[in-house]
């Protein structure tokens, strides 16, 4: 529109620590970079400045290009994201084992197809589904029973921190309660670390310790 070219900063002044095992509530309006933060922390964008640590491994910063690739890597692995829209974040044409079982593939290890099938089912029963729903296509399922595959896909890599981009805002208030407790469930099971993003203070409330 002829207008000169602006600088826009996403993300600016934002720092905070997780402890183990928390919930940490990131809350703000639509717009306003949550999500670009849990891009950032997760490794989809590279930050222009700052520091991202995560247990003592810089992944982003100062220090970063001092720390092994494999160190980087492994804990890379022990992050995982569950994202706002969970139609939109699954392959509608990959049946739900082979979603599931992606990240798993996508490890260095590769573990013997009989293996695998065994995760997966075991991933499916720890979300509430059933072993046949890993026959079917996404579509196939309601808005609720997607996350809950995109909840299984995320802990395929046995991740002790996850980032929670929004997690329920796509679905219905009955069934956002019952992902919730899902997830609070997971994290007193699995020992579980959250990022919690979201910009309704209700669901912060109930799930969040900070």
């Amino acid at each position: 529109g002829g207008k000169a070219r602006a600088l826009l900063r996403a993300v600016d002044g934002v720092s905070f620590e997780i402890p183990r095992g928390e919930t940490l509530g990131l809350v703000g309006e639509s717009g306003c970079g949550k999500s670009t933060v849990a891009r950032l922390i997760v490794g989809l964008h590279a930050p222009s400045r700052g520091t991202i640590e995560y247990d003592g491994v810089a992944l982003a910063g100062p220090g970063a290009d001092s720390v092994p690739a494999g160190r980087r890597r492994q804990a890379r692995r022990s992050m995982q994201m569950i994202f706002q829209d969970p139609y939109a974040s699954l392959n509608p044409r990959w049946r739900v084992s082979d979603i599931v079982a992606e990240p798993i593939l996508a490890q260095d290890a590769r573990p013997p197809g009989a293996a695998i099938g065994e995760r997966v089912r075991g991933l499916l029963a720890q979300v509430g589904l059933a072993a046949a729903d890993g026959a079917k296509y996404p579509h196939q399922f309601s808005g609720g029973q997607r996350q809950r595959i995109s909840i299984a896909r995320a802990l395929a890599t046995e991740p002790a921190f996850i980032v929670c981009d929004e997690p329920t805002s796509a679905l219905d208030v009955s069934v956002q309660a019952q992902v919730l407790n899902l997830m609070r469930d997971l994290q007193r099971r699995l020992g579980l670390t959250y990022l919690f993003i979201s910009h309704n203070l209700a669901v912060v409330h109930h799930i969040a310790d900070r």
